[in-house]
């Protein structure tokens, strides 16, 4: 996924590693539009391609890094940081996600705040490195 996979990502400091591990992926999903198209719209899959928008938005529901960003510090987030640009990216998904609703995949890309999401994403994919 363009070079959204660089630089590592740093488990240090974390209880859950794999979880971390797991978000982390989910990001790089949010983060490229590249693979939104190719994965999320034309259903090209390749080895790994298993996500769509509904399950990353719920996989990032479910693990509480979106809902409770701060109190996850320690457990899959090392600092503040960390929980900062995961709370900015609730933010904005939230709100696209209130406006939308349970529009088509197609929709959310569409959007006109689709491009603040995925920005939002890399700034937290860039923080967990």
């Amino acid at each position: 996924m363009e070079d959204l996979e660089q630089p590592a990502m740093s488990c240090d400091g974390v209880e859950f590693p794999d979880a971390r591990l797991r978000i982390a992926s989910m990001l790089r999903s949010l983060a490229s539009p590249e693979h939104q198209r190719r994965v999320w719209l034309a259903e090209v899959r390749g080895p790994g391609d298993v996500d769509d928008l509904t399950m990353v938005v719920n996989f990032l529901d479910d693990t509480r890094v979106l809902g409770d960003p701060e109190g996850l510090v320690g457990e899959v987030l090392r600092n503040g940081s960390e929980a900062r640009a995961m709370r900015e990216l609730s933010d904005v998904l939230y709100a696209l996600i209130d406006d939308l609703g349970e529009a088509p995949d197609s929709a959310y890309l569409a959007s006109r705040c689709w491009p603040s999401v995925v920005e939002a994403a890399r700034r937290a994919l860039r923080s967990m490195a």
